[in-house]
């Protein structure tokens, strides 16, 4: 049996970002405690298994309800497939890129029949960036003020996409903020359908996102965010460094260099980074992320900017956000590192502390928008 609360395994840590998701509406707890039952750590044939047969109940009972005219429950079902889905996906091998592909488009429909419910609108989105083009969704804000919104630009990290990270920033559009979630490169469909892998240069992609939201007519282009979550405490302020329309910066988990950061201090997240990058192998990982740096770069950072990070995060060295605070150029900075493993915080993205952490968060950036 795993035990979330007190993860000791990967199934468990794994298990715990889902049960914060869910707090926001990306799962039901009682339901994935009674999954969590039924595995053992390290089977990962029974971990497909359970998570896929609890996605395909939902997504069966989804249907019945939206046929019965029950739109808001059938929404909630829909929505919870869709990240049980994922669930059956996250410990594939690497070999299973086929296998992957199928799970994200199962969960993409999920969610994709969840946002047509939605109310506020959930707009289906791409940007396009070059000769690419990257998937994603644009959320209304709830009850925004008069006027034009302002907006956050949440980026995903290593193996999360947009679908996923909805429930992360589920909480902006309570604030009347309107919410970007997009597929950028090594992420998502981008990833898993177009196999575009990864780049170090993010503040192309970023951009092109930033480009899309100040044409939103309903969009104020003075008060547009970015913020990111896991590995995108990399993307995130490197974009940060080149885009002077960012008029603040949430680092949600910091990361200087991904090579020393990331990869060489999380082994088991190696595999995962090969992928991102495109399939290559350790010898070629390393030399391609000794480019995934901002060294040299953060001091371009001059908006306001706050880092929170686990002090025993145990997958994105806390070294690596102290550094990139230091070398960050802006006056108005904040760097906020849960240290007491009593209160909660101290794991990675503080996913056991999202009811303190998150609103902080916003709180900071309400100030600054």
């Amino acid at each position: 049996m795993l035990d979330f609360f007190n993860p000791k395994h990967a199934f468990e840590s794994q298990t715990l970002r889902l049960v914060a998701e869910a707090q926001q509406g990306g799962g039901d707890v009682f339901d994935i405690a009674r999954v969590c039952r039924s595995i053992e750590p390290g089977d990962k044939q029974g971990w497909q298994r359970a998570w896929l047969a609890l996605a395909e109940s939902l997504e069966a009972k989804a249907k019945r309800e939206l046929a019965s005219g029950n739109k808001r429950t059938a929404m909630e079902n829909f929505f919870h497939a869709n990240q049980y889905y994922r669930m059956a996906d996250v410990f594939l091998p690497a070999d299973e890129s086929a296998k992957r592909t199928q799970r994200f488009l199962k969960a993409q429909e999920n969610f994709r029949a969840a946002a047509s419910l939605h109310v506020p609108s959930m707009e289906v989105i791409s940007v396009r960036c070059g000769a690419e083009e990257y998937e994603g969704y644009f959320c209304h804000p709830s009850n925004p003020a008069p006027g034009r919104w302002p907006a956050v630009f949440l980026i995903g990290g290593a193996d999360a996409y947009a679908e996923e990270i909805y429930f992360s920033g589920r909480q902006v559009l309570d604030r009347g903020w309107a919410l970007l979630l997009v597929d950028t490169p090594g992420r998502g469909s981008s990833l898993y359908v177009k196999g575009i892998p990864t780049r170090p240069d993010y503040e192309v992609p970023t951009r092109a996102c930033i480009d899309y939201l100040a044409a939103r007519p309903e969009v104020d282009a003075g008060r547009i965010a970015l913020m990111g979550i896991s590995m995108a405490g990399y993307y995130a302020p490197r974009a940060a460094a080149f885009e002077p329309r960012a008029k603040a910066l949430i680092a949600w988990s910091g990361c200087y260099s991904v090579l020393d950061d990331l990869y060489l201090f999380c082994e088991h997240l190696q595999p995962t980074v090969r992928r991102l990058l495109g399939g290559v192998s350790d010898a070629e990982a390393r030399a391609k992320l000794k480019s995934f740096t901002l060294e040299g770069v953060a001091q371009r950072i001059t908006c306001p900017t706050l880092i929170t990070h686990g002090a025993d995060d145990r997958l994105m060295d806390v070294e690596g956000a102290k550094r990139l605070f230091g070398a960050i150029g802006s006056r108005d900075k904040t760097l906020k590192i849960y240290d007491d493993p009593v209160a909660g915080g101290t794991i990675h993205c503080s996913h056991d502390y999202w009811a303190h952490n998150v609103p902080f968060m916003l709180d900071w950036l309400e100030k600054r928008l």
